[in-house]
């Protein structure tokens, strides 16, 4: 009979549990030093599924599922004890732990077995791997201790994890701080093939390769080839001879599949077709090979390739660094490329931009445009119109009287002024005549004077003296009537009936005004001329005699006719245009309104001829195209 302690357990139970107790902890030693000293990933997991499974008394296997971005996926990293175990009666399971993303027990009724899944995540990042382990009938451990051992255990997972995740992020770092440093190299040349040269000397530094080129697409648009660009530190190379053209092969072996190219073969190229690659190797000292392909916006446009003549292979990481250094510049090297090309080959990259978007699936805007330009062109070419000369006009009156200063003086009254409308005799203005009306009044009473002494002399019978008084009082008469005459003139008068369309003394009186100055200007309001100020350019095309119609400014909606009368031989500059003034007269029926003013402004049309649309609209550049070609000409 056994004897139990205060706990239950009996002595013989303990003894046997003493005895077994040196097989487990050697167990666990040999777990822990393969754990620990694990080489690989695989033997990382297995070292730890085992570890964990030998903890969980009544464990019968385990496997850890990790995602495989390439299949799509969760793959079986690591399965223990029997890495032949077959898993299937697992994935309901771990698809259910996926799915949900938190731990799941579920148990067989049928075989009375437990199966645990533990989805791994790192953060709120994504779930990363699956534990999944198998507790057999009557296992002494139930499932939520089973559970707590597993999330315990994960900590080492998670630990690899980012451990894993820090490494990558740091790499990151590493690689764009080369390749950004790559990007100052190459922004010191503006042609591509020294930018060329400069990278892949860089490159094979940072690579550690024996030899790095670059070739770049040529002929994308008939027969896309691969011409080698530059090689590193060789300032010449003969681009026809059997190294350039194998290179070239091999490069155009990874444009074709758009993707990298390694070998020796990586797990990530391992699918890469490599024919010319293994050919280059044959044919040349180097034992491994690696080639990228150069992205841009438009797909792929060159490939860089490094080799090495010893037998170290090419790393993944080799691989990254050689995928982020040709995203960042293959686009700056295309773009050097397309910079340099003539005006030929940027003409030919637009017009095929535009038959991309006019022939394409989408952007009806610009198909409609497009027929709507293709529809005017054929108009132009086809459809003949009226061909008019366009110039600026200016409105004025057929007749244009002036009113001046018959003599100089002061402005004493200003009753009319620009803008007044006025009959014939109207006054516009008068002259101050105080000084007049004294020297009226001094010519009298210088007449009446020798007039007096006249009659002495004929008292005394002094003929001599009287015919020289009469002589004096004939010129003093004339000084009168003259002074008379100009009293008379000091009211100024409008001397048609119309428009005063300019001057305006109301502001000016008591001003002086001198002998025959314009004071004013008066036009009629029934007859009307055009002055049109006409281009030198359209002059030969212009007549007497032909018409055409005025819109004003003022009447935009309203086109008045008129016929041309004369060309005058003056020029005259306008807005930096050599001009000649056309003289045309407004046709009755168009004058006979109240609305029109002397001054107005408008646009004239003088009617020409029918031409071609296209001619109409082309003349001018035509026109200067000629006066250049004769300009240059010897």
């Amino acid at each position: 009979m056994s004897v139990t302690d205060g706990s239950g357990t009996s002595t013989s139970a303990r003894a046997g549990a003493a005895q077994a107790a040196p097989e487990v902890i050697t167990l666990e030693s040999g777990l822990w030093q393969a754990f620990l000293r694990a080489g690989s990933d695989a033997t990382f997991l297995t070292g730890w599924l085992g570890l964990l499974l030998n903890r969980l008394p009544g464990a019968e296997a385990g496997a850890v599922l990790e995602a495989d971005h390439g299949a799509g996926a969760f793959v079986p990293r690591a399965v223990a004890p029997d890495p032949r175990r077959d898993l299937s009666d697992l994935g309901g399971v771990a698809e259910r732990a996926l799915s949900g993303a938190r731990p799941l027990a579920e148990a067989d009724a049928e075989t009375g077995q437990t199966r645990l899944a533990w989805p791994l995540r790192l953060g709120e990042g994504p779930v990363r791997a699956v534990v999944v382990i198998v507790l057999g009938e009557g296992a002494p451990v139930n499932s939520q201790t089973a559970l707590r051992d597993i999330h315990w255990a994960a900590g080492w997972l998670a630990a690899r994890g980012w451990e894993q995740e820090a490494d990558n992020r740091d790499g990151q770092v590493r690689r764009a701080a080369v390749a950004l440093d790559l990007l100052a190299v190459m922004a010191e040349h503006r042609r591509p093939e020294p930018a060329a040269m400069a990278v892949v000397n860089e490159v094979q530094r940072v690579l550690a390769a024996d030899r790095v080129s670059i070739g770049l697409l040529k002929g994308t648009r008939t027969a896309p080839r691969i011409r080698l660009l530059a090689m590193s530190h060789a300032a010449w190379f003969r681009k026809r001879s059997a190294l350039a053209e194998a290179l070239e092969t091999a490069m155009e072996e990874c444009l074709d599949q758009g993707a990298p190219v390694t070998v020796p073969a990586l797990p990530a190229t391992e699918r890469a077709i490599r024919v010319a690659h293994d050919d280059h190797l044959r044919n040349s000292p180097s034992r491994a090979l690696l080639s990228v392909p150069l992205p841009d916006e438009s797909g792929i446009i060159g490939v860089l390739t490094a080799e090495r003549r010893d037998e170290r292979p090419f790393a993944p990481d080799d691989l990254l660094m050689a995928e982020s250094i040709g995203a960042l510049t293959g686009p700056v090297l295309v773009l050097k490329a397309r910079n340099r090309r003539w005006f030929a080959g940027r003409l030919v990259d637009g017009t095929l931009h535009v038959l991309g978007i006019l022939l394409g699936p989408r952007r009806l805007g610009w198909k409609l445009l497009a027929v709507a330009i293709i529809a005017l062109v054929v108009a132009g070419a086809t459809v003949a119109a009226p061909f008019r000369v366009q110039a600026e006009a200016v409105l004025r009156g057929a007749v244009q009287r002036a009113a001046v200063a018959p003599f100089a003086g002061y402005v004493d009254q200003a009753p009319a002024r620009a803008g007044d409308t006025v009959a014939v005799g109207d006054l516009l203005a008068r002259l101050d005549d105080t000084d007049l009306r004294l020297e009226e009044l001094r010519w009298r009473s210088e007449i009446d004077r020798l007039a007096a002494q006249a009659r002495d002399a004929l008292a005394q019978y002094d003929r001599t003296q009287v015919a020289l008084l009469e002589a004096q009082i004939e010129q003093a008469r004339a000084q009168l009537r003259l002074t008379e005459a100009r009293l008379a003139r000091t009211r100024i008068t409008a001397p048609i009936g119309g428009m005063v369309v300019a001057g305006d003394l109301s502001q000016s009186l008591g001003a002086p005004v001198q002998a025959g100055e314009v004071l004013f200007e008066v036009a009629p309001l029934d007859a009307f001329r055009i002055d049109i100020h006409l281009d030198e350019r359209d002059l030969r095309f212009v007549e007497a005699g032909q018409t055409g119609r005025l819109v004003l400014t003022g009447e935009p909606t309203e086109g008045r006719p008129f016929t041309v009368n004369r060309i005058t031989p003056i020029s005259e500059p306008r807005d930096g245009i050599n001009t000649f003034r056309i003289e045309a007269e407004l046709l009755p029926a168009a004058s006979a309104t109240s609305r029109l003013r002397p001054g107005m402004e408008g646009v004239a049309k003088i009617e020409v001829d029918r031409a071609l649309l296209s001619w109409i609209w082309t003349r001018r550049l035509v026109d200067w195209l000629r006066r250049t070609a004769w300009t240059w000409q010897p």
